[in-house]
């Protein structure tokens, strides 16, 4: 399937490489984006892409608080891209925006974003969409419905060709009857294969002891001949640093066997 980005993940495998980093703009992070480029440079970083979460036309003059808004996103562009230039000779920068695809509103929201010059789209689908409400997917379900949408909601954002990685694919917090989560987590894991998306194992979640990176993914990611990448999330510069965490995650995969692109 053609991708709208002319985007590979893969042609980054033997660099060090974050293509998952945050930036005050969204409400909840710290730092300028000149701070995360310059402490990334200090732990040796080759390649970063800024993801910050992307604004979105919803319904109803709704207005969120964790992420920009549409009239922050020029300004944001040209502070990547003039990045871009200033450091050329000291990292790869690239400039990408973080996604939940959200049926109804993702359509009039991409049509704005296809205006600027993103590099690559990271889907992370932290929210169920229903009836104009927002359902966290962390929130721990058991029954099989939402287990389900989660997975129909990923594969559908991936057949529009906009999302060059998925972020925390594992974020859905699941509690209920493991054969279902392998049933339906496997579907997903096989289209990020098909896809040669890796799967992201997220140094934030493992440092906040989230439920996310899940080990029980990362273990069918292994079983399923699935590669990895790890990626900050960074929220604040200094994250960068937090080589603890970072090497956490790798060896999460690792304990399985599984093959980490970059560490």
């Amino acid at each position: 399937m053609k991708r709208y980005f002319d985007f590979d993940i893969n042609d980054y495998k033997d660099k060090k490489c974050n293509f998952h980093s945050h930036t005050v703009s969204c409400q909840h992070a710290v730092g300028e984006e000149r701070e995360y480029v310059e402490e990334a440079i200090k732990e040796g970083f080759e390649v970063i892409g800024f993801s910050d979460h992307s604004p979105y036309l919803f319904k109803n003059g709704y207005v969120s608080r964790i992420r920009m808004t549409m009239s922050q996103l020029e300004d944001y562009v040209k502070t990547i891209e003039a990045l871009k230039k200033e450091y050329r000779d000291d990292i790869t920068i690239f400039l990408a925006l973080e996604m939940e695809y959200f049926p109804g509103i993702f359509e009039p929201t991409i049509e704005e974003i296809r205006q600027y010059p993103m590099d690559y789209l990271l889907l992370a689908q932290h929210f169920f969409y229903e009836n104009e409400s927002f359902h966290g997917t962390r929130f721990g379900w058991a029954d099989e419905a939402h287990l389900k949408t989660y997975v129909e909601l990923l594969m559908t954002a991936l057949d529009t060709g906009y999302f060059n990685m998925v972020g925390h694919p594992d974020i859905v917090n699941y509690t209920g009857d493991d054969a279902l989560y392998t049933k339906y987590m496997k579907q997903l894991a096989d289209r990020l294969k098909q896809e040669r998306i890796p799967i992201e194992i997220n140094v934030n979640g493992f440092r906040e002891g989230y439920n996310y990176p899940d080990k029980k993914f990362v273990k069918l990611g292994v079983e399923n001949g699935n590669d990895f990448i790890v990626g900050v999330d960074a929220h604040n510069p200094n994250e960068y640093h937090d080589l603890d965490s970072y090497k956490g995650c790798i060896k999460m995969a690792e304990d399985f066997g599984g093959k980490v692109f970059w560490k």
